[in-house]
């Protein structure tokens, strides 16, 4: 195992947020096809300058309280 050095945690932490970053897409183009009304409160947050990910996660949150929990 190589030898932890802040070159190679800096290098991680790139790929590390290009991987979630990309999940995070292909999330939103998975709720773009699936549920379109989602998607559309998804792109207002993003708009009023929220993140993808958090939005993803507040739409997913609320949908998930005003279903009852599940």
């Amino acid at each position: 195992m190589a030898q932890f050095t802040s070159e190679n945690a800096a290098g991680h932490g790139r790929r590390g947020g290009q991987q979630s970053h990309r999940r995070s897409e292909e999330q939103y183009a998975a709720l773009v096809l699936t549920n379109p009304s989602a998607a559309e409160r998804v792109a207002h947050l993003i708009q009023r300058g929220h993140r993808l990910g958090l939005a993803l996660r507040v739409i997913r949150i609320s949908d998930r309280l005003s279903w009852g929990g599940r």
